[in-house]
C-alpha cells in the first residue's frame, strides 16, 4: 500500500525547503503534508501533483493511476476551475513528473493563448461544468474501484450556485458533494490565514501550515488505511 497525493502546488509544496521550484525540474517537497502524512504512517509516497495543474488533469492523474495499479490510498485536492488543462505536444517527456506535456493556462498568464481564451472562450458555466464532470469521473474511478481517498478542494466557485447554475452543475454539485472534505469548513490556504499561518506571495501556505495540515489529517488517515487493511 501507498500513499499518493494528487492536486496542483498546495499539495505539491511549492515554496517549501527541498522543493526545487526554480531549477529546470521542479520536485515536489517531502514538507509538503501528504508527504508528513505517510512518514509519521510509514507509508510509501508517490506525489502526482503538478504546480498550476488544473481539474482535468488532476482528473486524468488519478484515473491513470487507478488504471495502472491499485490497492493505495489518494490524497486529492481540486485545484481552482478557471483552470484551463491541455495538452503541450513540444513538452512531451521533457519532464520525468510531467511525461504526457500537460500544461494549463491561468488568468495571469501573460500569454497570446491565455488572452484569446479568457477573452474570447472563457466562462464560468464551462469552468463548473469542466470542473465538475472531471471530478465526478475520477470519483466514478475511485469509487468503483474501492479505492479509499481524502477528497478537498481549493475554490469554492465550485459550490456556488446563485450563478451559472443551472440543473446540470447543481446535480453534479450533489453527487460529489458528500465525499469532500474541507479544514475546518475552509480551503487549506483559506484555513491558513485563519490560522495566522505564514503564506508566501505565490499564496502558498508554507512549512507550520502543512505541519497543522498533518496533524489535522493524520487521524482520519489513519483511520482509513486502518479499515482499507481491515477490509484486505
Amino acid at each position: 500500500m501507498k500513499l499518493k497525493s494528487f492536486g496542483c502546488s498546495f499539495v505539491f509544496g511549492t515554496d517549501l525547503p527541498n522543493n526545487a521550484r526554480y531549477t529546470s525540474i521542479a520536485t515536489p517537497s517531502d514538507r509538503a503534508w501528504p508527504a508528513l502524512i505517510a512518514s509519521a504512517l510509514d507509508l510509501p509516497f508517490e506525489c502526482h501533483a503538478r504546480p498550476g495543474a488544473g481539474n482535468f488533469e488532476i482528473s486524468q492523474r488519478i484515473i491513470n493511476e487507478i488504471g495502472r495499479e491499485t490497492g493505495d490510498v489518494y490524497i486529492i485536492n481540486w485545484s481552482w476551475i478557471d483552470r484551463f488543462s491541455y495538452i503541450d505536444e513540444t513538452q512531451y517527456h521533457r519532464h520525468p513528473l510531467n511525461p504526457l506535456g500537460w500544461a494549463s493556462l491561468t488568468p495571469a498568464c501573460n500569454t497570446d493563448q491565455a488572452e484569446l481564451y479568457y477573452r474570447s472562450l472563457h466562462t464560468q458555466l464551462r469552468d463548473k461544468m469542466a470542473s465538475l464532470t472531471a471530478i465526478k469521473a475520477a470519483l466514478d474511478a475511485c469509487l468503483q474501484t474501492h479505492t479509499p481517498f481524502l477528497m478537498t478542494a481549493s475554490d469554492d466557485l465550485i459550490w456556488e450556485t446563485k450563478w451559472h447554475a443551472p440543473p446540470s452543475v447543481l446535480w453534479l454539485q450533489d453527487q460529489i458533494r458528500p465525499y469532500f472534505s474541507d479544514f475546518q469548513g475552509v480551503s487549506f490556504l483559506e484555513w491558513s490565514r485563519r490560522q495566522g499561518f505564514a503564506v508566501s506571495e505565490t499564496w502558498h501556505p508554507l512549512e507550520q501550515a502543512h505541519s497543522a495540515a498533518a496533524d489535522l489529517w493524520l487521524p482520519r488517515l489513519r483511520e482509513i488505511i486502518d479499515a482499507t487493511r481491515h477490509r484486505a
